[in-house]
Parts: C-alpha cells; structure tokens; sequence
C-alpha cells in the first residue's frame, strides 16, 4: 500500500477532528475528492485498524482515538456508496480482497463508539457479499463467536464477544428484512448452527448469571458484575428474536433445543423481572439496570413478533397459556397503581415515573405488551371461524386455535374478569393524564387525537376492551349496560372515597361510550344523557368524559329530536369558564353533530350557529399550538360548509379572524393550509355574496400561488381551490383579483397535476370578464395555450383541456379584441399544419380540428382570410382530411360544430383548395340534418354534453333557475351555451346563406361547375333540404 497516499490520509482525518472550522470543511473537501481513488478504502480500513501509534500524552491518545473513529466512519460510509451500488468508481476486487482478509479481526476494540461503527461496517459488507461472493461470512463469525465464548471471560473476552454478537446481530437483522427467495433461503439455511450457537452462548452466560446470583455478592456490587453477562445475554436474545420469527418457513420444522428455548423463554422473563422489580429505585434509575429492563422487554417483543408471523403456532405451540397467564398477573397485579390518590398523584407533578407510583419505572411498556398479546388473541383475523369463512370451510388448525382460546387462554370467566378490571383500573382517566391538562393541554390533546395507542396503556387498554365486548357481546354487553345504570344510581350518593369515585364513575362512562356501536340496540344514551347530571371532578375530567360520550354516540344512535339538546350541552361545556380541554372534546363532538348524515341545518342554525361560532372563536383565541390551532380552523370550516348561506350573516366576524390566523401560521404550511380551506368554504358557503370577499382574498391567493416563494410547494393547490371558488361564484370582476390573472401563464407552464385546474381558471376569468381579461394578460394566456397544445410530448387529454380554455376564450372574447393576438400566437397555424400533417394520432387531430371549427363558427371573417392566404394545394390537403376527421368525432354535438365550421369555409371563401372538397361535404350536411334536424333544441338540456371529450364544451349542469344555490359561474356557461351559434341558429338557414355566399364568391358558372360534381341524388337531397 502506498504510504504516502496512507500519509495524506491520515492528516486529513487529523485535520477534520480540529476544532477549526475553516480546516475542517477544507479536509472534508479533500476527503470527498479522495473516495474514488484507487485503495482509498483500504487505506481508511488500515488506519483504523493501527492501534500500534506511540502516544505520549493523554491528548495523543484522544487524537489518535477520534482518527481512528473517524476512518471508519468514512470506512462505513463509502460501502454503501462504492462496494456495490455504484456503476462507476465501485471499490476493485483487489481492494475488497484486501479488506475482507483482515475484517474479523478486531472485534476485541475497546472504545465503544469505534467499536458500533466497525460493527456497522462488517456487517454492511457482509450484506452486499453474503451469500453470493461471500458465502462462507456467517461460518466464519460463527467460528469466532465459538472461539471467543470458549475463553475465560475477563473483560477483553466480553468486549470480544458482545463485539462479535452485535455484528451477528446487524446481519440476521439484514437478512430478516429481505424477500427475494434466494436470500429468504439462504437465512433459512444459516438459522440453525446461528441458533445453536447463539443459544449455547445465551445458555451458558444464563448458568454464569445463575451462580453470580448465588455467589452473596452485596446488591450493589452484584449489579454492577451482572452488567456485561446481561449485555451479552441481551445481545443473544435479539438474534434469537429474529431467527425464532423469521428464520423458519414452518416453527414446527425447527430442531427440540429451538422449540424448548421458546417454551422456556416465559421463565426466563420471569426472573429477570423478578430481579429488576427486587432493585431499588436508585438501582433501577441508574444505567447499569439498563440492560436488565432490556431483556424483560426483549422477550414480549419476540411474543409480540411470533404472533404477527406466526398466528396459528402461537397458540398452538406449548407455553402459551403460561406466558399470557404471567402477564395477565401482571396486568392485574399493576392495577392498583394506576388509580392512586388523585390529590396525591396530581400534586406529584415532578415525578416522571407511570403515575407516581412505587416500583413502576418499567409499567407501563411491559403492561402494554401483555394488553397488546391479548387484544390479538381476543380478535385475530386468523382465528376467525364465522361460517362464511373461506367459503364455509373452518380450516381444522383454525378451529383448534378457537377452541384453545375459548377454553384455556380467555375463557368466559377471565373474559368477565378482564372486562371489569379494565373498567376499574384501565379505562378512566389517569392522575398523568389530569397533570397534562393543567401543564400542557395542547400536547395531551394532539397525543389523544393521533391515537398511539400502542404506546399508551389506557389507549391500548380501550382497544382491548373493544374487542373483548366485540367477540362476547351476549357476554358483556348486559355488563356494560348494568355498570351505567350503576353509574346512575352512585350519582345520587355522596362517596366516601372521592378518588374511588372518580375511576370507577369514568371508567363505566368510557366503557359506555367506546362500546357504542355495540350497545346501540341495548340502551338508550339519549334517556340516558336528559337524566345524567355531571359531578364535580378534577380538572373538569367528568365534563371531557360527557363531551366524549356524546361525540361517540351521535353517529351511531341519537334522535334528531333530541338533537338540540345535545347542541345546548356541548356549547354550555365548550363555553370559557371550561378547562381548554374539555372545550376542545365538546368542539369536536359538536363537529361530529354537524358532520352527521342527519344534521338539520335548519334546526342548528336558529340558536345554536351564533354561540358555535363564538365557542370557536374563543378557542382559537386560547391555544397556542399549530396543530390546535388547524384544528379548531378544520372545525370552522366543516360548519361553514355544512351551513351554506345560513352562515352569510356571521362572513364578516369570520373574515376578522383570518389576518391573525394567518400571521400566526407564517412558516407553518400545513396551517395555512387550513386557513385557506376555511376561506374557500366561506366563499362556496357565501355564492354570489362573496364577490365582496375578492379584495380581502387576493393577497391570500398571490403568496399561494407564487412560484418564487418555497411555500407554494404546500399551499398552491389549495390556493387555486379558493381562487377558482371566488371566480365561479363571483358576479364582477375586482381589480385585485384581475391582476391575479398575470399569474395564470406561469402557472400554465408548469407540467404538474395542477394544470388542469389551472386551465379552469383561466375559463373562468373570461366566463366572468372575458373582454377586460384579455386586455390584462390575453396574448399572454395565448401563448402559453399554445405551448401547451402543441407540445406532442403531452397526452391527449392535456390537448383537450387546453384546446377546452382555448374554445372558452374565443367564445367570451369580441373578434375586434382577439383576432389580432390570436393570429399572432400561431395557434390557427399549429392546427392547420397538424391536420394538413396528419402525422397525429386521429384522438388528437379531432381536438385540433374542434378548435378550428370553433374559430370558424365564432369568427367566420377571420378564419375565412386565414384560409383565403393558404395555397391551394396545402387549402386542399387540409380540407380533405378535415372532412376526413369527421368520422373519427363520435359525440353529436361535435359533429354539428364540424358541419357548421364547413359550411362557414365554403362560403367565406373562394380559394379551390377549400372549393374542391364540396362534393364531399355535401353527404355530410345532409347527413347532419337528417341525425339533428334544423335546430339544436334536442340539446338544450346539455345532456349530451361532455366537456371532457369535446373541446367547445360549456357545463352548467347542476343549476336551476329556483335553485337558491346555484353558482354564479353555472348561470354563466349556461347562458354561453345558449347563445353558442350552433345551437342558437337555425342550421338550414346558414347552410343555405353559406351556399349563396359561395355563389356570390366564385360567380354562377364556376359555382354551378363546382356542384356539378356533387353527386346528383345528394345534390337533390340538399336541396330538397333547403327549400
């Protein structure tokens, strides 16, 4: 190797490990230019592995140390770039062979942060390499894992070992996330001697631990000697873990010493539960006792991960019912410290452990396991016998599984006994949960709405107690409903024990409630809630658990009738003098009310919008946070939406409140976001009214829609939502919202998802003020339509939409202001030539030929001279395949636009080139009146029409003239429709004016030559039409 490129190397690293920041981005420079040099890797690799350097001084040996540290980071790193993904600069085969020869042979560093990184590194290797050009790695760690166990453990020989099963760790866990079927074979075939060796090191260090248990060390000392046994016992467990889940098709094709680790893993746990639970609170804060907690939760997870992978042997497999029977001791043995003392639990505010209560540092996560196994037992997709399963057929496993859980794992007793406890001690609020809402409110709040439930024991709790009243309604369904009516009856009594009261009150109530959907038919809530009276409570706790009882009830059963009064309730717990907490519930469950199926906005909005609004309003006065914040701004946009123009006399105390909203989300997007929604519902709410709102939304909708600024990555999309709603339902055009219109072009250009929207706005801008639009930002809007509808790399139905604006714009625009821009952008060109071309596809060509016809129909003088400059030949080509296209137009209404358009070519002009195609146009004409008759009458109603498929089309479906919500926009595409000359005119009659003015053009001979060649019986027909 070349020492002077190790030379340079090795200074570079040393000058990144300097405390200068100019010397250290210089060497980080260096260093990249470095990585695709020829041993670069192997140099990094060899300077890691010197351990040799004479250092002197302790500030020596701490440079020597993070050169070290840093070489095999930039080690590490590089393989994920170079060893095997890289097409160009990958690592040679002489430099891997370099490495790979040497790369086991330093699990025994002592420095931990260099000892992760090299692990790290070995094993990354090894998952490039291992098994095609590295087939012998896991024999070769293995080999050195047996080595080193074999030795007397003094510390180098635990470094060695914990080093060496931390990199059989890294690369199981590689290979478990794999899916290829090589790779899935190839950690099948590996898992039993890594199990068999693993385990023998894992049983031997349990047998070492055993005896250190029983040596009479004193606790302290005892802790402190049991640490690097139980890192290398940990170590083990995780691999085990992995090969138990994952390193078997089938577990029962597993060896016996693999199945009676499983079985014997529940004692395990056991133990070393016991002995974390026997240290003392001192111990169990300190990192020694790290490891031990560690392990006890090491072996749910495996429990947990073996009954994901493996449903059915789970519970067929033996040690089931021990181990979920340790943990139901568990969970019924913690209960008590879960409902302490309230004033004692609250007032404790500075202790951080589940609930203040002794001797419960690791509660709540081995709690949360144990309540996680039996929700999935409880109600498994796997486990499902229902007759319609599979066709009727109940696999015999299946049914096996079934009949153990009904009567070992959760017989009808423990059922009832798991309910009642989970009512008593799981369910109802915590001291923790009344600590947060004094503290932090908004955090508990946004926790409470994303719902971790796999992370919190109440919440994991609820989801089990779901189940468990799902899978044994005729069971507990009478429990539940009997414990309301218990609930009923305390509350005329004074407790003796307030604390008691509270839990056992707030745990039926959330039972009530989180079971609704099954007690629907079982109990009336709404009887229940006119009788219920809320009790004085901690914090208002009671009055949250009302707001949510309500919130869960309404969308499954709750009269109209007595909706009203729920409104008063919820407005009255919503109301200020309420803790922000159970504003927020009584908020959200009024929501729920609003957003029913059954939501009378009538009935709402005579006493209940106003004090709604102002509820909102103080909330969103009160909070703090974002998420919050977009949540109260949600709620007050799902109640616009849902009360439309009832909301028209409270627009202007909305309005007020957006500013604030908006300068207090500057930075946050995903708030803004909210706050434009919340506009865009009160301006589709408002109709016509909102025109009023066109000042007030215009700077909203230029910073959304900015293409310079980094925000409209997130805000533009709902930005051209609200933009295109204050178009469509605005009834004037304010100067404010007409220079907007300057940034449609850009918005144009951009090949996004948003184009198509933003092709409707530019029809809206000319439906609303199309003469004053054009004269804004017209030629522009035309050329970039004219970009987009010539660009063949597009599909077709972007030429539709494009050429659909192009129609829109044509049609609200006077010929006096257009024609000019309009011939100048050379859209008029680009159709022609492409049908003249005809290299197109015919989807394409129709969209092409529509827009031409649109032009003809709508500016007949223009297009007429358009044609007239054409040479003959090329008038000729064009006219023949124009004609040609009008096989390809499939829908009635296109095809009447096409025979109008040739009508009006023939008789504005007298160029031969169009005159010579009219033996072939005349059939078609006579077909067209025979199909539709004179007038377009049969098509008033629209109902043929598609404005995805046809580039002229107008919607205005949806409106009718007593519909007090029609949009101002509807009126207008309807009244567009209406005045369209091809259906407003009579079409025999422009036929026959088009026929005169040809013979006006050409003179009577050479017309009368040109008819002559028309062939005679539709000649006659035509006439015969005509007259």
């Amino acid at each position: 190797m070349d020492s002077n490129q190790r030379a340079t190397v090795a200074r570079l690293l040393e000058e990144a490990t300097s405390q200068d920041a100019g010397r250290i981005a210089a060497a980080e420079e260096e260093l990249r230019a470095c990585e695709t040099k020829h041993n670069h890797y192997a140099t990094l690799f060899e300077i890691f592995a010197d351990r040799s350097a004479a250092t002197t001084t302790v500030a020596q040996q701490q440079q020597q140390q993070q050169t070290r540290w840093l070489a095999i980071i930039n080690f590490k790193n590089g393989i994920d770039k170079y060893w095997k993904r890289a097409d160009l600069h990958r690592i040679g085969l002489s430099e891997k062979q370099t490495v790979r020869a040497h790369l086991m042979d330093y699990f025994d560093e002592q420095t931990p942060a260099i000892a992760v990184q090299y692990c790290v590194a070995v094993a990354r290797i090894a998952r490039w390499d291992f098994p095609r050009v590295w087939p012998e790695f896991a024999d070769d760690l293995l080999a050195r894992i047996r080595a080193i166990a074999g030795q007397q453990q003094q510390q180098q020989q635990q470094t060695m070992e914990l080093n060496a099963l931390y990199t059989m760790h890294l690369f199981v866990k590689t290979l478990c996330q794999r899916s290829m079927p090589a790779e899935r074979q190839a950690l099948r075939r590996i898992t039993p001697p890594v199990f068999a060796t693993v385990g023998a090191v894992y049983t031997e260090r349990l047998g070492q631990l055993q005896q250190l248990l029983v040596s009479g060390h004193n606790q302290q000392n005892q802790l402190q000697h049991q640490v690097p046994l139980l890192r290398s016992i940990r170590m083990c467990l995780k691999i085990l873990r992995r090969l138990l889940v994952f390193g078997y098709a089938k577990i029962e094709d597993a060896d016996h010493d693999t199945q009676q680790f499983y079985v014997a893993s529940s004692t395990h746990q056991a133990v070393f539960y016991d002995l974390y639970r026997q240290l003392s609170s001192a111990q169990r804060s300190s990192t020694d006792a790290v490891p031990l907690r560690k392990i006890v939760l090491l072996y749910g997870k495996m429990y947990l991960d073996f009954q994901n992978s493996h449903a059915i042997r789970f519970i067929t497999t033996p040690g089931v019912a021990p181990m979920l029977a340790w943990y139901w001791a568990r969970i019924s043995e913690e209960a008590p410290r879960l409902v302490p003392p309230l004033d004692t639990a609250i007032a404790s505010t500075d202790d951080d452990s589940s609930d203040g209560a002794e001797g419960s540092v690791m509660l709540e996560p081995l709690l949360i396991q144990g309540l996680t196994l039996y929700k999935n037992v409880v109600r498994n997709f796997f486990y499902a016998t229902d007759a319609d399963t599979d066709g009727g057929v109940v696999d015999p496993e299946v049914r096996r599984c079934r009949e153990i859980i009904d009567t070992q794992l959760v017989p009808p007793t423990l059922v009832a006994q798991m309910a009642e406890l989970l009512m008593r001690c799981y369910l109802p609020l915590k001291p923790r949960d009344l600590v947060l809402w004094r503290d932090d409110a908004e955090t508990w709040l946004a926790d409470e709405a994303a719902d971790y439930w796999n992370f919190d024991v109440r919440r994991c709790a609820e989801h089990l107690f779901v189940d468990l009243v799902n899978q044994h309604r005729d069971q507990l369904v009478a429990l539940v409903v009997a414990a309301a009516g218990q609930e009923e009856e305390e509350e005329e009594e004074r407790p003796t024990d307030p604390s008691a009261a509270f839990y056992r009150r707030d745990g039926r109530l959330a039972a009530l409630g989180l079971c609704a959907n099954e007690l629907y038919d079982s109990f009336d809530f709404c009887a229940w809630l006119g009788r219920h009276r809320t009790p004085d409570s901690p914090l208002g706790a009671a009055k949250w658990r009302v707001a949510w009882l309500v919130g869960r009830w309404v969308p499954v059963r709750f009269d109209v009738a007595q909706r009203p009064h729920a409104y008063a309730l919820l407005l009255d717990l919503a109301g200020p003098d309420s803790p922000l907490v159970v504003q927020v519930e009584a908020l959200a469950s009024l929501l729920v009310c609003v957003d029913d199926w059954d939501f009378d906005a009538a009935q709402f909005s005579t006493h209940f919008l106003a004090p709604s609004l102002e509820r909102i309003a103080s909330v969103l006065a009160r909070v703090e946070t974002s998420d919050t914040r977009m949540r109260m701004v949600g709620f007050l946009g799902i109640l616009v939406q849902r009360m439309q123009r009832a909301v028209a006399p409270f627009a202007d105390a909305i309005v007020q409140m957006v500013p604030q909203l908006w300068e207090s989300a500057a930075g946050e997007n995903m708030c803004q976001t909210a706050v434009l929604v919340l506009v865009t519902r009160l301006v589709e709410a408002l109709g016509a009214q909102a025109t009023r709102m066109q000042g007030f939304a215009a700077p909203l909708i230029a910073h959304s829609v900015d293409l310079a600024t980094p925000a409209h990555v997130y805000l533009i999309e709902d930005g051209i939502e609200l933009w295109h709603a204050l178009l469509r339902n605005s009834t004037e055009l304010d100067d404010s919202l007409l220079a907007l219109a300057l940034q449609i072009p850009p918005l144009l250009q951009t090949s996004t998802d948003l184009l198509r929207k933003t092709l409707r706005l530019t029809e809206s801008y000319f439906l609303l003020a199309g003469e004053r639009t054009f004269a804004c930002c017209g030629a522009a809007i035309l050329d970039a339509l004219h970009t987009l509808v010539s660009d063949t790399t597009l599909a077709a139905r972007a030429t539709l939409v494009g050429y659909n604006a192009l129609s829109v714009v044509v049609q609200c625009t006077p010929l006096a202001v257009c024609a000019e821009p309009l011939t100048r952008s050379n859209v008029l060109w680009t159709g022609f030539t492409r049908i003249v071309d005809h290299s197109d596809s015919a989807l394409v060509l129709v969209h092409h030929s529509a827009f031409l016809s649109r032009v003809a129909v709508q500016y007949p003088a223009l297009f007429g001279e358009f044609l007239a400059s054409q040479d003959a030949r090329v008038a000729s080509v064009f006219c023949a395949h124009w004609v040609d296209l009008h096989d390809d137009i499939t829908q009635v209404p296109a095809r009447r636009l096409h025979a109008f358009a040739l009508a009006v070519a023939v008789g504005s002009t007298a160029n031969d080139g169009v005159l010579a195609v009219l033996p072939r146009v005349v059939p078609l004409w006579n077909g067209i009146i025979s199909d539709t008759g004179s007038s377009a009458l049969l098509y008033g109603s629209g109902s043929e029409y598609d404005d995805d498929a046809h580039p002229h089309a107008v919607d205005y479906t949806g409106t009718t003239d007593d519909d007090q919500y029609v949009v101002a926009e509807n009126s207008r595409r309807k009244s567009l429709f209406a005045n369209d000359p091809v259906y407003a005119m009579d079409f025999r009659s422009v036929l026959a004016q088009s026929m005169a003015q040809c013979e006006r053009l050409n003179g009577a001979a050479r017309f009368h030559a040109i008819l002559s060649r028309v062939d005679p019986e539709q000649l006659a027909m035509l006439q015969n039409q005509l007259s």
